[in-house]
C-alpha cells in the first residue's frame, strides 16, 4: 500500500474538522475525496504533507509511519502537494517558480530533461516561461502549480480543489491532464474536490466525506451509475 491513513481526526482549538477518517491509495491509483465546502477534504489533504498535525490516528507512506514527520521530510520521501488556488510566488517567473519544486532537492534528477517533458505536458508553459506568474491565466496557474509539483518526480500527488474558479472548459482539461498522468505515467493521484461528478470520472475509489465524517467509499464507475448516491451527492 503507498497512502494508509487509519482513524486520523484533526481539530482546530475546539472545531472538530475531521473526525476517525481512514482512506488508502495504492500504487498506481487516482482517488477521489468529495464533498462539499467545509467536509474536511484540504485538511486531510494539509494532515498528510504534514501542514497540520494530527489529534488522533496514523499515517502510513510505502510502510512508514510519518505521522509526526516534518513536511519537508515528507516531501523528500516523495509526496507533493497542488495547493488550493494554485499559490504561486506571483512575482518570480513561470520558470523560476518551476525550480522551487525541485529546491533541496536530494535525489538527482535530469532536470532539464524534466522540464522540457513538463512543457509537453503543459505547452503553454514553455511559451510563458519569462512571465511573471501573476500574468498567468487561472488555468494557466493551475498548470504551472501542477507542474511545480511534478518537477521532483513524485511518488504521490496530493491535488486540492483543482477546479476552484475555472471555467468549465479549463476544469475539463486540467482533469484530463491529471486522468493522462494517472493512466499513462502510473502517478499516484489522491485527489479531493467540490465538483465531484468530474473528479468521479477519473477515479479508481472515492470516499465521500460529510462534515469531517467519512459516509461512504467504493468504486467510482458504480457511484456514477447507482440512482441513488447521484442523487444523494452528485445532485442528479
Amino acid at each position: 500500500m503507498l497512502l494508509e491513513a487509519s482513524n486520523i481526526s484533526i481539530a482546530y482549538g475546539d472545531i472538530q474538522a475531521v473526525r476517525e477518517v481512514s482512506f488508502q491509495v495504492e500504487k498506481g491509483e487516482l482517488v477521489s475525496i468529495i464533498g462539499a465546502n467545509g467536509a474536511g477534504k484540504t485538511s486531510i489533504l494539509n494532515s498528510i504533507m504534514g501542514l497540520v498535525p494530527l489529534k488522533r490516528g496514523t499515517i502510513l507512506f510505502k510502510g512508514d509511519n510519518i505521522t509526526n514527520r516534518p513536511a519537508y521530510k515528507r516531501a523528500g520521501a516523495g509526496i507533493r502537494i497542488v495547493p488550493e488556488r494554485a499559490r504561486l510566488f506571483p512575482r518570480l517567473t513561470v520558470m523560476e517558480n518551476l525550480l522551487t519544486g525541485a529546491y533541496r532537492l536530494r535525489k538527482k534528477i535530469p532536470l532539464e530533461d524534466r522540464i522540457a517533458w513538463l512543457y509537453t505536458l503543459f505547452p503553454i508553459l514553455e511559451k510563458r516561461k519569462s512571465q511573471p506568474a501573476a500574468t498567468l491565466s487561472g488555468g494557466e496557474q493551475q498548470q504551472l502549480a501542477i507542474a511545480r509539483a511534478l518537477i521532483s518526480d513524485p511518488q504521490l500527488l496530493l491535488v486540492d480543489e483543482v477546479s476552484m474558479g475555472l471555467m468549465p472548459k479549463l476544469v475539463d482539461q486540467v482533469f484530463e491532464q491529471l486522468h493522462r498522468l494517472n493512466q499513462e505515467n502510473g502517478l499516484s493521484i489522491l485527489l479531493v474536490e467540490q465538483n465531484a461528478l468530474a473528479s468521479l470520472e477519473i477515479s479508481r475509489r472515492a470516499y465521500v466525506l460529510e462534515t469531517g465524517v467519512c459516509v461512504y467509499e467504493g468504486n467510482a464507475e458504480e457511484m456514477l451509475s447507482d440512482p441513488k448516491l447521484k442523487q444523494a451527492y452528485l445532485g442528479q
